[in-house]
């Protein structure tokens, strides 16, 4: 897809008079990261391959499915990755809704990186990640997806969100797609779209108002906070 450097906006639903048409009734998109996996615990780069929670994983879902219950979540989403489904199951003991499964919220596909240890991708592959690391926007490593490539596959997903009739839904995916969808509804440019990240404790929430939307968070059960999360210096 053709881009012009330093002109990229994640073209926000946030400043379009028909989108705010649009999220009449739906009021709030909560955002929740799977809790930590073996591979987070391991430093591995999973991407769109398998790794089950941690038991530290698990103690974090059941945090972060108490948030959600106090929420008024009506309607649950999740990537259907091991590691979501396992998470959405937990949230799902307090939320007691159907979970719909969507492959368009799957992490970042990062291609032949998948299932490395980030030292050795750092080692095996030196000159891609230099790469990568001087534009991780939009670099694409070996046959990884880029920011633009993940933000044209969940747009069609958070449109239809926005066509909800309902007015709290919840979001279980990964660390870089959540914080795709994030920006996107906030109309972030790519410097804004880089400089945040979603811990697997955080819970982020996106309230749809009449103006633009706005987002808080939740770490660790404590919350509301206001705004984002630092990034960290490595993707999640």
């Amino acid at each position: 897809m053709p881009t012009i450097r330093g002109s990229w906006r994640v073209s926000g639903f946030g400043s379009s008079t028909q989108a705010v048409a649009r999220w009449r009734n739906l009021k709030q998109i909560v955002f929740v990261r799977h809790g930590e996996s073996e591979w987070n615990a391991t430093s591995r780069m999973q991407g769109q391959l398998e790794s089950d929670l941690t038991e530290r994983g698990r103690e974090q879902t059941e945090v972060n499915a108490r948030v959600l219950a106090n929420l008024g979540i009506e309607a649950l989403y999740s990537s259907p990755l091991a590691r979501a489904r396992q998470s959405a199951a937990i949230i799902n003991r307090q939320l007691n809704l159907p979970i719909s499964y969507d492959v368009r919220i799957k992490e970042w596909d990062c291609g032949d990186w998948s299932g490395e240890l980030y030292g050795d991708v750092q080692a095996r592959w030196a000159e891609e990640w230099a790469a990568y690391q001087a534009d991780p926007f939009y670099y694409r490593g070996p046959n990884c997806e880029n920011y633009p490539d993940m933000i044209e596959r969940v747009r069609p997903f958070l449109d239809e969100l926005l066509g909800q009739t309902v007015q709290t839904v919840a979001v279980v995916s990964h660390g870089m797609i959540g914080r795709v969808m994030v920006s996107t509804l906030l109309g972030y440019d790519e410097r804004s779209t880089l400089s945040f990240r979603q811990p697997n404790d955080v819970v982020y929430r996106v309230s749809l108002g009449n103006d633009r939307p706005a987002v808080d968070h939740y770490a660790a059960g404590t919350g509301p906070l206001p705004g984002v999360v630092p990034r960290a210096v490595r993707p999640e």
